[in-house]
């Protein structure tokens, strides 16, 4: 809905996709709003990676004293210097994060650049963090990157050496896999009907979206003896309920085998 009313998909949806960043955007943070902070955004914000440990600890000391609807969320506004995907202002603090889902960061500066500092650098995120700058005379100011844990964490490589943010701008890492975790982790009991549809739904959307993250086999599974012969496998995921039985028959070397499908 909040990528429609921006006009980020076209009136006949012909650019409506599964792979949209835009649509990811506004279904997450536009339904993530209408909760309270301490039930919906602190635990996303509360993964967020920064640069180094007291910066970290002043952010979480932020975020932990934030409740309510007491800030504002502004989808793609726009600037001379590009339009970041989503700006969150409390009374003393403003966050900017750019969130992606499949395709890279848009601008990079050229090999060939060797020395570049943030006021030259044509890195989307140096871009946003001195379209930012305006923000930090009288606010705490923080550009986040939200990604996939493999796109954030090459981008995040890729920039911790360079100078190319802008220094009254704190840079910030998230990924989506982290975020579902948290979303996971909240106790929902105490929660009203509504808030537990909305987190319940943001989490099967990131489930959707493949951002499972795998946490090894289950300590059960090495304990069970090898043995020669066949497997039986049953699911209750199957819709017929019936058990497969793999394989049906001892494969025996230089015999000939016919694959049957019925």
């Amino acid at each position: 809905m909040i990528s429609e009313i921006h006009n980020k998909i076209s009136q006949t949806g012909s650019n409506l996709s599964d792979r949209l960043e835009d649509k990811l955007t506004g279904d997450f943070f536009g339904a993530i709003r209408y909760l309270p902070f301490e039930i919906g955004l602190k635990h996303v914000l509360t993964t967020t990676l920064l640069s180094n440990q007291n910066t970290q600890v002043k952010w979480l000391s932020f975020i932990s004293n934030q409740k309510g609807y007491d800030y504002e969320m502004e989808f793609w506004p726009r600037q001379e210097a590009g339009e970041i995907d989503l700006l969150i202002t409390f009374e003393d603090t403003v966050i900017g994060i750019e969130v992606k889902y499949l395709s890279g960061i848009s601008s990079e500066d050229q090999e060939e650049d060797i020395v570049v500092d943030y006021t030259q650098s044509y890195n989307q995120l140096a871009r946003y963090s001195r379209m930012l700058e305006k923000f930090s005379v009288n606010k705490d100011v923080y550009l986040l990157f939200l990604a996939p844990y493999e796109m954030m964490n090459t981008v995040k490589k890729n920039i911790e050496d360079r100078s190319i943010i802008s220094p009254s701008v704190q840079l910030g890492f998230l990924c989506w896999q982290n975020i579902l975790e948290a979303l996971k982790e909240q106790e929902l009991i105490d929660l009203e009907k509504g808030q537990k549809l909305i987190l319940e739904d943001l989490q099967l959307l990131l489930t959707k979206k493949g951002f499972i993250r795998f946490k090894g086999f289950k300590d059960t599974i090495f304990h069970q003896p090898i043995i020669k012969g066949g497997y039986i496998f049953q699911s209750d995921m199957t819709l017929n309920k019936e058990n497969w039985h793999w394989p049906t028959q001892m494969i025996k070397e230089r015999d000939y085998y016919v694959f049957n499908d019925s």
